[in-house]
């Protein structure tokens, strides 16, 4: 099976936010990461503390790349990926 890479346009804050977010849950949903965007507390009750963190990193990593500099430096430190 071969894996396909999707490109999306970064989020620069004048494109429009609801496009580029429902492209991000498509993006995540083929990277098998969506369950992440309900948030950590549904996490809890379904994934171990370890498979959890490294869920909501990747997620995070995956978002905070398809975001612009300016945009970018904004939400950096957010730690939650689903507020993000």
């Amino acid at each position: 099976m071969f894996e396909r890479k999707y490109e999306i346009e970064e989020f620069n804050g004048s494109n429009n936010f609801v496009l580029w977010s429902i492209k991000m849950q498509v993006l995540l949903t083929t990277q098998n990461l969506a369950k992440a965007l309900d948030g950590e507390d549904k996490l809890l009750i379904i994934m171990k503390v370890s498979e959890r963190v490294e869920l909501m990193e990747r997620v995070k990593s995956t978002i905070l790349l398809n975001l612009s500099d300016k945009v970018l430096i904004e939400v950096v430190e957010q730690k939650d990926a689903a507020v993000l």
